[in-house]
């Protein structure tokens, strides 16, 4: 009799968890549109010249809409931003070809408000004169994740020459492996000249140093 009402108690007690899983999972199959939602997306990307002094470099001003939970609204928050931007450039050679020169940076905000905000990254007169870099840059893209979620591009993450899906994931690739070359090149703005200009506010980039 004891063991019939011990099986009889956890059968009780699997069903109710079973029922509690259920109510609180969504049925297979079923997408959970608030979940895929993006939270921060890219209104749009300029390219342009930033002096200090005789020098001049060039700046990438990445403005996006921040959305938390869908709305952008001052006061509320998306944590854990990363920016990721990809450069082509065509060869001082070959100027009208395929871009033969790549450059690639990452900058992870703490949070980003609900809103517009402004992300810039930097190429240094040094390497814009070396390499010829000349604007309008025809070959970019935007990679954004916010908490570790990948968010879904817009048609104003990459330049209006892509044909298709495929061919911005294809630029993508070849950048993140030919722009070894180039590594820290391409700067975050914390981390040139242009940090804490008032002229060009920004919110504040995650710093990781080293433990010891």
């Amino acid at each position: 009799m004891k063991k019939i009402l011990v099986a009889s108690a956890l059968a009780l007690f699997v069903s109710i968890n079973t029922i509690q899983l259920s109510a609180q999972a969504p049925a297979p199959g079923v997408v959970d549109q608030k979940a895929l939602a993006a939270q921060v997306e890219v209104n749009s990307i300029k390219f342009g010249a930033a002096r200090i002094g005789s020098d001049s470099w060039m700046e990438a001003e990445i403005v996006l809409d921040v959305k938390p939970g869908g709305r952008a609204v001052a006061g509320q928050f998306v944590d854990d931003v990363r920016v990721t931007l990809n450069l082509g450039f065509e060869s001082p050679e070959a100027p009208s070809g395929p871009p033969k020169l790549f450059y690639r940076s990452t900058a992870t905000f703490i949070t980003l408000e609900g809103g517009r905000q402004t992300v810039r990254f930097y190429l240094p007169p040094e390497v814009v004169k070396r390499d010829r870099l000349r604007t309008p840059v025809k070959f970019y893209s935007v990679e954004i994740e916010a908490g570790g979620t990948a968010q879904t591009p817009g048609r104003a993450n990459a330049a209006t020459g892509f044909t298709s899906a495929a061919s911005v994931q294809n630029f993508q690739s070849t950048v993140a492996s030919e722009s070894r070359a180039n590594e820290g090149v391409l700067m975050p703005q914390h981390l040139t000249p242009f940090n804490g200009d008032s002229q060009r506010a920004t919110s504040t980039a995650l710093r990781r140093e080293p433990q010891r």
